[in-house]
């Protein structure tokens, strides 16, 4: 490939990992608790849309905060839940909600670390295209070991997720 071709590439993988980092810790920080109102939604009806091809689960519900500062009737959530159950929420700052839990924790820190491994794979190929000899390798260490975190990750969160469906 040409070094401009290259250099497309490298700048292709600093802005997508970028762009994935930045989104999974914004989802991140809410599923762990950090930032938002937590609270629960109880659910009262979920519908489904069609969009692609592709069917899309929309749960509706009253959402109240679990200092009993925040009621809102019109809560909605783009996840399947199970019509009257209750389901533990945070309320971001824009009024959307997000999942806790452990599944959706270690679901979006695993999106958090791909974003990562990116990011890294970028330097490793902007390093070779330096012409640079030992930080290649060390980066790419560094990568397989942000790979291999993220694989555990997504498992404990797919297990968590599997073992909370229950």
């Amino acid at each position: 490939m040409p070094t401009g071709g290259l250099l497309l590439v490298i700048a292709g993988l600093f802005a997508a990992g970028t762009v994935v980092t930045w989104l999974a810790v914004t989802h991140l920080v809410h599923a762990s608790g950090l930032a938002g109102t937590s609270g629960h939604l109880e659910v009262e009806a979920c519908t489904w849309s069609r969009s692609g091809g592709h069917r899309y689960p929309h749960c509706h519900g009253v959402f109240r905060s679990d200092d009993g500062t925040v009621v809102d009737p019109g809560a909605t959530i783009d996840s399947h839940l199970s019509v009257g159950s209750t389901v533990g929420l945070r309320r971001t700052a824009s009024g959307g909600y997000e999942r806790t839990g452990a599944g959706a924790l270690f679901g979006w820190l695993a999106v958090s670390l791909l974003g990562l491994a990116v990011l890294v794979l970028g330097a490793a190929a902007a390093g070779v295209l330096a012409g640079a000899r030992g930080s290649p390798r060390k980066l790419m260490l560094l990568l397989a070991g942000l790979l291999a975190a993220m694989l555990a990750s997504a498992l404990a969160g797919g297990v968590a997720g599997i073992a909370g469906a229950f």
